[in-house]
């Protein structure tokens, strides 16, 4: 099973658009609750460099979340994959980031 708040390496492809490309980490976003036995989970990926966006949640690499470098979660780019896109395990996204998450989920939603 899958937990909020996990990152996992996920390939995005196919895609169209302006949609996030490729084979990116991705922090779980869906309550563990919704995980058990789901064949979907609801992602938002992670990208380069920290932005000043209302929807985006700057992220600091540490040992817990395994990344490499300053990142943001793009909670504009939320979405529902199938499982079957999910590999390797990257880290885990500390509590501290969660209020952000939220907020940035009500921005994107209209629910301020």
């Amino acid at each position: 099973m899958y937990q909020q708040r996990e990152i996992y390496w996920i390939d995005l492809e196919p895609t169209q658009g302006a949609e996030t490309r490729k084979k990116r980490p991705c922090v779980i976003l869906q309550c563990d609750l919704v995980n058990k036995g789901s064949k979907t989970v609801l992602i938002a990926p992670i990208l380069p460099d920290h932005k000043n966006w209302p929807f985006a949640v700057n992220i600091i690499p540490s040992k817990k979340n395994g990344l490499d470098k300053n990142r943001h979660i793009n909670v504009k780019q939320l979405r529902a994959i199938d499982v079957s896109r999910i590999h390797n395990k990257q880290g885990m996204i500390e509590k501290q980031y969660l209020s952000g998450i939220k907020k940035a989920i009500k921005i994107v939603f209209g629910m301020t």
